[in-house]
């Protein structure tokens, strides 16, 4: 843990909002949950010594909302990070920036299961690596004639198209439209 990250009840309150009230997982020091872990342990010693000394209902109370705003923080970091996989499933991008901890190990965990359900999916509709690959690759073309909405073989909808619109579709479909003369490429 770095010496000069220590938490405190304020800096506890300042993440319990952070968090809150932004969609997007704010920026914490590395040592987070670490010191998160120091904190709560000092505090409940504190509260055992007040026990000791005289029952105090607000000690009690100070911890519990402590406790309180850790479960929550956690909970909320937690739903930002499958959020982050979510967007990963439709995008393959994932930004692992403002995760820490054990919230990094749960997110590559999620996208591993992610990829494992896509790979499954993808194996239903009979798509294998090369179809993704050749899927990536976008070639421009024009619309000879006017071509009604279709599933591609990618299982995506592509359409309609208007004589002489100019746009860009994936390889694979390409190649049927151009053997029936629908579309020419364009260099």
């Amino acid at each position: 843990m770095s010496d000069d990250y220590k938490l405190d009840s304020d800096e506890l309150r300042k993440v319990y909002r952070l968090e809150t009230t932004s969609p997007k997982l704010s920026k914490l020091d590395p040592d987070f949950y670490k010191a998160t872990k120091k904190f709560l342990s000092e505090e409940k010693k504190k509260y055992s010594q007040a026990l000791e000394d005289s029952f105090s209902p607000s000690s009690l109370k100070k911890l519990e909302t402590i406790k309180k705003m850790i479960e929550k923080i956690r909970e909320i970091r937690l739903k930002k990070c499958m959020n982050l996989c979510l967007m990963y499933s439709r995008t393959n991008a994932f930004k692992e920036e403002s995760l820490i901890d054990f919230e990094l190990d749960f997110a590559k965990g999620m996208i591993k299961l992610i990829d494992k359900q896509n790979e499954q999916t993808d194996s239903i509709f009979g798509i294998n690596k090369k179809v993704k690959e050749e899927q990536l690759q976008v070639i421009k073309i024009k619309v000879l004639q006017k071509i009604p909405t279709f599933i591609g073989g990618d299982m995506k909808e592509y359409g309609p198209f208007e004589k002489d619109d100019i746009c860009e579709i994936p390889e694979s479909v390409c190649k049927i439209l151009e053997a029936k003369k629908l579309i020419e490429k364009i260099d």
